[in-house]
């Protein structure tokens, strides 16, 4: 489903996430394609909703718990599926996540773990944060994430903010104000910005005539990291 990212584009967002922590794939998904997967979420989510509720978000994320959210959304979609465990920016994760020493898998081939698979329609601004609970001074992680725009989504509509090399403090500051230097990450349509789950990062509020639209949210971790959902039994 998704354009191809040749090999030296793939070094510069390497370049970028270990320099910057986050690194932004534009048209990664074709725009006539993503209105398509746009206008079957609505469809799916519609369905989604008449039978299941989604446990409330915890701690400071409990803000958002009246937008639209499908958890595991892969597991009602074949397009979701297909976008979360294809396309060439598991390339650009594998360099960052994959083990070197697993030795079951070719070393060309991930070996890590699809964690989470979200869909949400981000109506609400989330406060700045990251999202690992150990915080370490280092490029590596062990735990990526990612959101693919189904349609433009900017500062005026529950955009991405990012502190830029954040993921490499050394701990956390005594307050979130302390950051400086935040940029907006505004996605197109079929847009991919991937980021370093130790990035400090936020969202924007939908400003009055501007519209929530979706968002895939993914998270992929090494394969020794906690399994967040039992995905197996799901599937």
């Amino acid at each position: 489903m998704y354009r191809e990212i040749k090999k030296n584009e793939i070094s510069q967002h390497i370049e970028n996430l270990n320099s910057n922590g986050f690194s932004h794939v534009e048209n990664y998904l074709d725009i006539k394609l993503a209105e398509e997967v746009n206008s079957r979420v609505e469809d799916v989510f519609e369905e989604y909703s008449k039978t299941n509720t989604t446990a409330p978000p915890k701690g400071y994320q409990n803000i958002i718990k009246n937008d639209p959210i499908m958890q595991n959304a892969f597991i009602y979609s074949e397009d979701i599926l297909t976008l979360c465990s294809t396309g060439d920016h598991l390339e650009i994760y594998s360099h960052f996540l994959n083990d070197p020493y697993y030795g079951l898998i070719p070393e060309d081939k991930p070996n890590f773990n699809l964690a989470q698979c979200n869909l949400r329609k981000g109506a609400t601004a989330l406060p700045m944060h990251y999202d690992i609970r150990m915080q370490i001074a280092s490029e590596k992680s062990w735990s990526m994430q990612g959101i693919l725009a189904l349609d433009s989504r900017g500062k005026n509509n529950g955009g991405l903010v990012v502190i830029p090399g954040s993921h490499k403090l050394d701990k956390p500051p005594t307050e979130y104000e302390d950051l400086e230097d935040e940029v907006f990450v505004d996605l197109g349509p079929g847009d991919l910005v991937i980021f370093n789950s130790s990035l400090f990062h936020a969202t924007t509020d939908v400003e009055e005539g501007n519209e929530a639209t979706w968002g895939l949210l993914l998270t992929y971790r090494s394969w020794w990291c906690k399994p967040q959902f039992n995905i197996f039994n799901m599937m």
